[in-house]
């Protein structure tokens, strides 16, 4: 899968969501349930200020995509900020009996909790930096763990979110634009 392209001047914002439903009851009181097991991260990017090579480069990775058609990850990367954050109980995959590596949901990680199905087992795991899809880290059990247990993660680092663009229909001139006035808006996509 691609990885949208990393530019200097870009400026991320990054709104995690949910999908909760809630029920109100007529007491006051409510009931709540997640529709989703992991949060879904949309993004909106914005630039100060691009060479035309940078332009040039973002309208052909639209274009490469067939708009919203394809998706592909970005990272959490901003270099305004040049801060990791903590991500807690991040998806890392579906184990299959057989597969010892799975992707960690991130880059330039540290400070690792790994979970079989909510049971932390970071004593029985190693750490590898990059070598990922998208260069992301990974996690190597000792022993594969049995098909169907659930991976998730820990960690300090750069998330890499799963989107697509959020337009399918959008003029050259108006994606250019939108780069420098309010942002070229990601919809955050499931990290299954």
């Amino acid at each position: 899968m691609a990885t949208f392209p990393e530019i200097a001047t870009q400026s991320l914002t990054v709104e995690p969501e949910f999908n909760t439903l809630i029920s109100a009851f007529d007491g006051g009181g409510e009931q709540r349930r997640s529709k989703l097991l992991y949060p879904k991260y949309n993004v909106t990017l914005a630039y100060n200020t691009l060479e035309v090579a940078d332009v040039r480069m973002l309208w052909e990775f639209y274009i490469a995509r067939n708009g919203a058609q394809e998706a592909f990850y970005i990272y959490d990367f901003t270099l305004f900020l040049e801060q990791t954050f903590n991500h807690v109980g991040a998806y890392c995959g579906t184990a299959d009996g057989t597969d010892t590596i799975f992707d960690i949901p991130g880059r330039t990680t540290t400070s690792h909790t790994i979970y079989s199905d909510a049971v932390d087992v970071t004593t029985d795991t190693s750490i590898l930096v990059g070598g990922g899809s998208s260069d992301s880290d990974r996690v190597e059990y000792d022993t594969a763990p049995t098909e169907g247990i659930i991976v998730t993660a820990d960690f300090t680092g750069y998330l890499r979110i799963r989107a697509r663009f959020a337009e399918d229909k959008l003029p050259r001139e108006t994606f250019i634009e939108q780069i420098y006035s309010y942002g070229i808006k990601l919809k955050g996509l499931s990290p299954q």
